[in-house]
């Protein structure tokens, strides 16, 4: 039978017993969402048995001990079954630590169609014995693409230390290694240069999957890639995805996650999408074709007459070399000051991919994505606001030179600290542009594993800046309570366009507004040429005399109240067209 998914579990020898013994957070493998039962992993031999509550177990079906669904380690701390001695967890004097293979979810492609639910299993000797030969293989194979680089430390790479792992290497199994040298010669060895990139691409995506660090989704049962979390999460348990996937066998159709079936699907649907790009209509969820539109250099692999110049440079942006006044617009995405390490992260792909990429790619010339001028926070590299700040400010400076008169700059952005948020005001501030409009969008989806039961939030602020235009009166708040009005208007587009805002929400789309609101108040008289500590405490005042965040949703009653008929036919957009008959306007 095609294997699906192969899970690992973390071992440890005992200090007192010395014996190695299974760390287990929760024995619980699978949910009764997309499966019939729950599927509990039996403390003592292993062997998976299907309950209907997890509460009330009962005993295994195979050595008859009680089931459970509460693991050995909680809260760090790891109880030897066999003599009760507590380690911690991670601990460096284990590290790095040895897998275990336990269960298998498998394909019955006799059964599709006329059983519900998946195909779980404990692994056998046989399985366990093919996992070894995969390593003896993999032992015997010179390698060529697999990087011996070392992980430095980072804010995100540090947890990685934490666990032992020292190359990037560590972070896969023998088989996945194995796997994934073969898979990178297969690439090298293909002689048209468009060809092997677009498969050095999908290389990257499938690396996602192909490690020690993804999961598995007991609820969606399927294996979770490791920037499911915008960090480098180690569980216990973890998932191995079959690595060149399942195909449907009436359907043909990927079945689950993270093999070469699923990646060359996914690059194939979104080649097709620049060829044929459409909209979703709202509501219906149905297509709208773009009559003549098409994205990319040229199209469909024909250079004229449908050619179109297309740059891309890897440079400071600060530095571009732009003319002054010769842009019609700047959109952007900045990044989230210290949410996402974004070259700790990338280095991850990078060191695989610069060995496949030909020699004298200068793009792929420095050993890491990390750059001393990287626009992030990092405690490791001892960069707070001020540095974002002044660098931030820098770019939007730059870019604000460049637009033509009254053009846009749009970027979105959302942050959990209001601190944040003063940077992206002085940014703005400094560049001498006006925000013209502040417009909440969802920018996650609430299921995502790093976002789902935390009440963070979903959704994103699109800033819009301009040089000269005009702003509606109604939007600029004098006081907390007309915030806390402007802010519900947008709390209500949300809902009608069936996003119910959360608390967090609710706080990202107040931060974007006061951000808005600094930027006006403070932009008569306003010196860029004061030292950044002071541009920033200059705002966080003005924040601070207008009101807090949690006093702006006080003033909301922190209920979201009935969507009104006047909003439920307002359209979004920076200034209505459809305007309510008192509306007016202030210009800049």
């Amino acid at each position: 039978m095609p294997v699906k998914s192969f899970f690992w579990i973390k071992t440890q020898e005992c200090s007192g017993c010395h014996r190695e013994f299974d760390l287990f957070a929760g024995y619980r493998l699978a949910q009764n969402v997309r499966h019939p039962r729950h599927v509990l992993i039996c403390a003592e031999c292993g062997d998976l048995n299907e309950v209907d509550d997890p509460q009330k177990p009962g005993a295994c079906r195979t050595c008859h001990r009680i089931l459970r669904v509460k693991g050995n380690v909680v809260r760090g701390k790891a109880t030897c079954p066999r003599c009760g001695c507590i380690h911690r967890v991670p601990d460096l004097k284990a590290a790095p630590y040895k897998h275990r293979l336990f269960a298998l979810e498998y394909v019955n492609p006799r059964l599709i169609g006329q059983t519900k639910g998946r195909f779980f299993k404990k692994a056998d000797e046989e399985d366990i014995e093919r996992a070894a030969a995969a390593k003896l293989r993999w032992e015997g194979l010179d390698s060529k693409f697999v990087p011996s680089e070392t992980i430095p430390a980072g804010d995100e790479s540090d947890r990685l230390h934490r666990w032992g792992y020292r190359k990037y290497k560590d972070l896969f199994h023998p088989r996945q290694l194995l796997g994934l040298e073969l898979s990178a010669r297969f690439i090298a060895a293909e002689k048209d240069e468009r060809i092997r990139r677009a498969l050095a691409t999908n290389l990257s995506d499938l690396l996602r999957y192909q490690n020690q660090l993804c999961r598995y989704d007991s609820m969606a049962l399927k294996v979770l890639d490791i920037f499911s979390i915008h960090g480098f999460p180690v569980g216990l348990m973890h998932a191995e995805a079959n690595i060149l996937g399942i195909l449907h066998p009436s359907t043909k159709a990927p079945v689950g996650s993270g093999g070469w079936t699923n990646i060359i699907d996914k690059f194939h649907k979104a080649k097709s999408y620049c060829d044929a790009p459409f909209e979703i209509r709202s509501r219906q969820s149905s297509r709208v074709a773009m009559k003549d539109e098409w994205i990319g250099e040229f199209r469909n692999g024909v250079r004229a007459p449908e050619a179109r110049e297309l740059k891309i440079f890897c440079k400071d942006a600060a530095k571009a070399e732009i003319r002054d006044g010769s842009v019609d617009a700047v959109f952007t995405d900045p990044p989230y000051f210290g949410n996402v390490q974004y070259a700790e992260l990338m280095d991850f792909c990078y060191v695989w991919l610069r060995r496949l990429v030909p020699t004298g790619d200068t793009a792929f010339a420095p050993a890491s994505t990390r750059h001393a001028d990287e626009l992030t926070g990092n405690i490791t590299l001892s960069r707070g606001v001020n540095c974002f700040a002044s660098g931030l400010s820098s770019v939007y400076s730059k870019m604000a030179r460049a637009l033509k008169a009254g053009s846009p700059l749009a970027f979105t952005f959302h942050h959990n600290s209001l601190e944040a948020y003063c940077c992206i005001a002085v940014a703005i501030l400094d560049s001498g542009l006006t925000c013209s409009a502040t417009i909440p969008a969802p920018a996650e989806m609430g299921g995502s594993i790093h976002i789902t039961g935390t009440g963070s939030s979903i959704i994103d602020t699109i800033f819009i800046c301009r040089s000269t235009g005009r702003v509606s009166r109604r939007s600029l708040a004098s006081d907390m309570v007309e915030l806390g009005e402007v802010a519900q208007r947008d709390v209500d587009q949300l809902m009608l366009g069936g996003v119910r805002a959360t608390p967090g929400d609710i706080r990202c789309v107040i931060a974007g507004h006061l951000t808005r609101l600094a930027i006006w108040h403070l932009r008569q008289g306003w010196r860029s040429d004061f030292p950044i500590s002071i541009r920033l405490a200059r705002v966080g005042r003005w924040f601070a005399e207008f009101g807090t965040i949690e006093r702006v949703v006080e003033c909301m009653n922190g209920v979201l109240r009935p969507v009104s008929r006047e909003y439920a036919t307002a359209r979004v957009c920076e200034v209505p067209q459809e305007a309510p008959p008192d509306e007016s306007f202030i210009s800049f």
